[in-house]
């Protein structure tokens, strides 16, 4: 749509962009003159009438009709001035005034047939032209309309720059891990000292770090990769077979020595050993997955406190896995925001996390792709509760997989 009204423009119209310059008439002329002019043109629904160049009045060819053409009006008013059957208080806009806020002064009139009633526009007192109240809703119509239609175009390109983005930092996985794996495996190398002692040991701490900071830059890189890739559409699963409890335990022994520097209590509940049932699953999102859900609950709870790691079986034979602490907890407001990509809860104790904040949107996408679900319940100063829950569809008896994993019968890749 391409609609343009005067200085005001499409999207910000004035009343001068509504005023039509109708000549208008004296006070001295009579009601007879005013019908057959009329009568002359029967798309003139108002004229105004003025005293000099002051403004006396207007008049509504509805409310003249009615009174004019009934039985005996034309004897009665003929002759008279049409100040008898003009309204002596018409409504007067000025012409600068945007039509929105025309709309909303017109409101606290009381306007009886409100399809042809209309109003004076005039400039620094001057009569300019009149307008009708459909025209104003008219254009106020075509404003809204064309504001929908430019906030839609924004919405598209938005969405299309976010996609182009999600795509590109897709495609750049290989460029960017390549270099990084390279220094961290370098520096492993070094750290081992595998060809031969480092001296001065002071090198060796720094070769350490290094090592350490690239660990981390790897993680915070593959969870901006795997979020982009959710976005872009690109995520797949490569399933296998495996114990949940297993692979748990593996992630907890690497929370281990901070949780006893920290003085933790770390406690493993719910079914054990042979009870739990083995999964299909894609493993390494779901290490991701209970490598978050740990790193908050550690990072989060302060010394002295509790973790627990639980597994439930659900009576419609979902599994679940549940990460609780006695941590510093989450506000009440903040509850759905931590699963919006790159937010952050700060505490008395962390000020300020270090991550990439896409902790807990990841680790719900990979549920979410995997047909389950990740709900979290907090309560602030008291701690939280995640449970990340597997439909019963992913859940095989032992002695089941055992079967199929040796038949060779799991699909292989599935696109989320």
């Amino acid at each position: 749509m391409s609609v343009e009204y005067g200085r005001g423009g499409a999207l910000h119209p004035v009343a001068r962009d509504l005023a039509v310059p109708v000549a208008p008439v004296d006070v001295t002329a009579p009601c007879s003159d005013i019908f057959d002019r009329l009568m002359e043109d029967a798309a003139l629904m108002h004229i105004p009438v003025l005293d000099g160049d002051v403004i006396a009045g207007l008049v509504s060819r509805q409310q003249f009709m009615l009174t004019y053409a009934s039985l005996y009006g034309r004897d009665i008013f003929g002759r008279k001035p049409i100040t008898e059957l003009m309204d002596s208080a018409p409504i007067l806009v000025e012409a600068a005034l945007d039509c929105e806020e025309v709309n909303r002064r017109l409101l606290q009139f009381d306007l009886q047939s409100s399809d042809v009633q209309g109003f004076i526009v005039v400039e620094e007192g001057r009569y300019l032209g009149v307008a009708a109240i459909t025209g104003l809703l008219a254009v106020i119509a075509n404003v809204m309309t064309h504001r929908a239609e430019e906030l839609e175009l924004a919405r598209q390109r938005a969405e299309a720059a976010s996609k182009s983005k999600t795509q590109f930092l897709a495609s750049m996985s290989h460029e960017l891990r390549t270099p990084l794996n390279a220094v961290i495996g370098f520096a492993d190398l070094i750290c081992k000292q595998t060809f031969g002692p480092v001296t001065p040991a002071k090198y060796l701490e720094y070769v350490e770090d290094i090592h350490a900071s690239g660990s981390h830059l790897l993680s915070m890189i593959n969870d901006i990769l795997d979020m982009a890739k959710i976005e872009s559409g690109r995520f797949g699963l490569r399933e296998d077979v495996f114990d949940p409890v297993d692979t748990a335990i593996d992630i907890v022994r690497m929370f281990m020595p901070e949780m006893k520097e920290r003085q933790l209590q770390f406690r493993i509940c719910g079914i054990r050993g042979e009870d739990v049932p083995y999964v299909r699953a894609d493993e390494r999102h779901m290490r991701q997955i209970l490598l978050n859900l740990l790193s908050n609950a550690v990072k989060f709870t302060p010394p002295g406190g509790r973790i627990d790691l639980c597994t439930l079986r659900h009576e419609n034979g979902d599994l679940s896995i549940i990460v609780e602490d006695t941590g510093a907890g989450i506000p009440a407001h903040m509850v759905e925001r931590v699963f919006e990509p790159f937010e952050q809860v700060e505490c008395s104790f962390t000020r300020k996390t270090s991550g990439t904040g896409l902790g807990l949107p990841l680790a719900r996408a990979m549920m979410e792709a995997h047909d389950g679900t990740l709900t979290l319940t907090s309560e602030e100063g008291k701690g939280t509760r995640v449970m990340a829950r597997l439909p019963a569809e992913r859940v095989v008896q032992r002695k089941a997989a055992a079967l199929r994993s040796e038949n060779g019968n799991w699909p292989g890749v599935l696109t989320a």
